[in-house]
């Protein structure tokens, strides 16, 4: 199991924590999300490429700055 730290550009508000949160949540091998609004990041906790944390985020007002594996 690998979590990654995700930079997230475009945060401003509990709203978009709980986006973010269900979009990461829905993609296949995610086990778990954390999303902070005051770090703009998120930790995402399941076996996921960067790619797909880009394309869940691709249609919405955020984008995915950065991915770190931790």
């Amino acid at each position: 199991m690998a979590k990654k730290l995700v930079s997230i550009e475009g945060m401003k508000c509990d709203g978009c924590v709980e986006n973010v949160t269900k979009a990461f949540s829905a993609l296949n091998g995610v086990n778990n999300v954390e999303v902070s609004l005051e770090n703009k990041n998120a930790i995402v906790d399941g076996d996921v490429a960067e790619a797909d944390l880009k394309a869940a985020l691709a249609d919405t007002h955020y984008s995915v700055v950065a991915v770190e594996n931790m």
